[in-house]
């Protein structure tokens, strides 16, 4: 079951588990949410794929710590305490756990790691970095109180009351805001052109303005947000595969299968048994 809370500011942690909701605001960044999950217990190695995704996140791995596998070169590695996560436009790594293992995860919006900490998005996409290590010696911190806390709402209190003592960047332009809230609102099912026209940009000035603002082009960021919208879908209605790619504006089945095997590596019923997890990590309106 997953809860969430909206505010008036455009910043907050929403709570996704079945406990009541939570949240704090501030003024300056996106709206970032925290959800709690826990793997594991035996002997039996936990697969996890992790495949295109429309938004960044800070990870807290408590218990033991899992296992990336890199696809390109088989290489693995194990994961950072605090790892910032960026988007990604295809799937590069999975997961391998064994044993329990629970991480506490910030998942911001879209521009949300940009707008806080003045990142650049090129920096971010489809890459995964120790987080004290780019975000500064006080996330180790972080996570130490994190792990200290006794429910699930006191980590989201600890984490909110760090978010809001961290000073506010210089802010670059956010024109491309509005148009990521249009994107997400329509399931990236809206045309290129349309959204350069609203913003009075020639395609290639907009194509050029938002690859700055989120380090991905417009038309892949449509394709994730309507891959996502196919995953959270299917996770809430339980909509054969077939009525999904009609309603999402898929030319027929096989585009769609084409599509969830750019972006995830994956048909549609492979993906089957992580839905509710995957369709969780997706971004959502403000």
């Amino acid at each position: 079951m997953r809860h969430s809370r909206r505010v008036e500011d455009p910043c907050s942690i929403g709570l996704h588990s079945s406990h009541a909701s939570s949240g704090g605001t501030r003024e300056r960044a996106e709206s970032f949410r925290a959800e709690i999950r826990s793997t594991g217990g035996g002997d039996a190695t936990i697969n996890l794929p992790i495949p295109a995704r429309s938004i960044g996140c800070i990870e807290f791995t408590f218990g033991v710590p899992y296992s990336i596998r890199h696809l390109d070169r088989m290489r693995l590695e194990i994961t950072h305490p605090a790892t910032l996560v960026g988007a990604k436009t295809h799937q590069r790594i999975q997961l391998e756990s064994q044993g329990h293992t629970e991480t506490f995860t910030i998942l911001f919006q879209p521009t949300g790691l940009q707008m806080m900490f003045g990142l650049p998005g090129s920096l971010l996409v489809d890459e995964h970095y120790d987080a004290g290590a780019v975000l500064g010696s006080r996330l180790p911190e972080l996570r130490e109180m994190l792990g200290e806390a006794g429910s699930f709402e006191e980590r989201v209190q600890i984490a909110n009351g760090f978010f809001l003592a961290i000073p506010a960047p210089v802010l670059k332009s956010r024109e491309m805001d509005s148009v990521i809230r249009a994107m997400i609102a329509k399931n990236g099912c809206i045309r290129v052109q349309n959204l350069a026209h609203d913003a009075g940009l020639s395609v290639r000035q907009f194509e050029r303005r938002f690859i700055t603002a989120l380090g991905i082009s417009p038309k892949v960021y449509a394709r994730i947000l309507r891959f996502e919208a196919a995953l959270h879908r299917k996770s809430e209605t339980g909509h054969n595969w077939t009525t999904l790619a009609h309603d999402l504006g898929y030319h027929d089945q096989m585009h769609m299968i084409h599509d969830f095997e750019s972006l995830s590596g994956k048909r549609p019923k492979s993906l089957t048994p992580h839905l509710e997890l995957l369709a969780s990590m997706a971004a959502q309106s403000l």
